[in-house]
């Protein structure tokens, strides 16, 4: 018996739903009330912080007990609710992928660096506007006390400009400690999660290269995977995360055991062949933000132009129409998938960079022997193959699909609104 129906309700699901369908729910759910989705409509923020709360509840076995039984007063988190921001933006797999992936920190990071940026700008700011005035109650001090004109401007000016650039050399070393202290941390967080994480696949690779390393082992250990892929694969973009992780680790694989035969050459040219497709990953990460900022750019001066009292022109000097409030909707969702895209690809960068540099800890792990590390490769190799080959049914994909969609169409958009742009 459930004595509270609120949360179920607002999911639109009913009260013995599965972990699976409430999940299902919650994604449809959070792409249509998402505030971005409805600009002109003040109570989706209210709805979008509702559905969220519903989820961390129904979410976590222990929560959805309380919530069924005494309902939502007995139901709060510990720790309270996450923002229902954050908990959107965590999409990119959630938690199912942690000890594969670790914590996907990039986009956070860049967002703290930008914090202490401005913070730093602003103190500058204030110290200089420190200084005008220091400056000012000097010389009102100097005609106060009846110094000559000639020598209170010369010290005046040497006063300030001492104390100028003191302030300044100490607001630079004080932006420099800042920034430096905070990357540091990046780094020793970085290299602690790699460590865990190169502990964690070893562990799982020991199940095949511990064992009698038959023919038998080998089917056992792909049979399991196979079945941890079925359940990765149904979080949001976890057919992609699969598909990455499992071409890395061929890739790191191949170019460990390449490497151990004819000189080498084999690994060199899978090596050569991997930095190739680094590249332009790094180009995909960077032209996706691009595009999403010059739509960004549009829509704000499109919006200007729609509330402006000014005719608009074209560059002949034509009077044209105004863009309506569905052709801003449109350019805004065109904008949210661009958004979710460049998030998307930033996420994936930071993915393929951890598990190169967790494989490579793996492989050369100078406390084993060689064979070790040859099996450990082989084993490598074929989890990677069983990722590489996990596919959804179509059913499933219109289970899963709701934020890669945003990101195809997106995509699809951005090559259409190109091409009238420049017609």
């Amino acid at each position: 018996m459930v004595v509270d129906t609120t949360y179920y309700d607002l999911l639109g699901v009913s009260t013995d739903a599965t972990a699976i369908e409430i999940k299902k729910a919650y994604r449809k759910k959070s792409i249509k009330e998402h505030p971005d989705k409805n600009p002109d409509d003040p109570a989706a923020t209210e709805r979008f912080q509702a559905i969220s709360e519903a989820y961390q509840v129904l979410s976590k076995d222990e929560l959805r007990a309380k919530y069924d039984k005494f309902g939502k007063e007995e139901a709060m988190p510990q720790d309270g609710f996450e923002d229902a921001g954050e908990q959107f933006a965590a999409i990119f797999g959630g938690e199912a992928f942690v000890s594969y992936i670790g914590e996907l920190t990039l986009l956070k990071n860049i967002q703290k660096t930008q914090e202490l940026s401005e913070e730093d700008e602003k103190e500058k700011e204030k110290e200089k506007e420190n200084t005008k005035q220091e400056a000012e109650s000097q010389e009102t001090r100097r005609l106060a006390s009846g110094e000559s004109e000639a020598q209170g401007a010369v010290e005046s000016d040497v006063n300030a400009s001492t104390k100028t650039d003191s302030k300044a050399d100490a607001s630079a070393s004080k932006k420099k400690g800042k920034l430096e202290e905070f990357e540091e941390q990046q780094k020793r967080d970085k290299e602690k999660s790699i460590e865990e994480l190169s502990k964690i696949l070893c562990d799982r690779l020991s199940i095949l290269t511990e064992s009698e390393y038959d023919d038998a082992c080998k089917q056992s250990f792909d049979k399991k995977f196979e079945e941890e892929a079925n359940m990765l694969k149904m979080e949001s973009f976890g057919l992609d995360i699969l598909h990455t992780i499992g071409d890395i680790y061929c890739e790191k694989a191949n170019i460990f055991l390449k490497s151990q035969f004819l000189w080498g050459i084999g690994g060199f040219y899978h090596s050569v062949k991997a930095k190739g497709g680094l590249v332009m990953d790094t180009v995909r990460t960077v032209s996706a933000a691009l595009d999403a900022q010059s739509t960004m750019t549009e829509l704000e001066k499109l919006k200007e132009t729609a509330n402006s009292q000014e005719p608009l022109t074209d560059a002949n000097g034509n009077t044209v129409e105004k863009p309506t409030v569905e052709e801003l909707a449109q350019l805004e969702q065109l904008l949210m998938g661009k958004v979710l895209s460049a998030a998307w690809y930033g996420s994936k960068f930071e993915i393929m960079s951890t598990l190169r540099s967790v494989c490579d800890n793996v492989l050369e792990d100078s406390s084993v022997d060689i064979q070790t590390r040859i099996r450990r490769a082989e084993s490598l190799k074929r989890l990677g193959k069983v990722f590489r080959k996990a596919y959804r049914t179509k059913s499933e994909q219109e289970d899963a699909q709701v934020f890669e969609e945003l990101v195809a169409e997106a995509s699809k958009k951005s090559h259409k609104h190109h091409r009238n742009s420049t017609s």
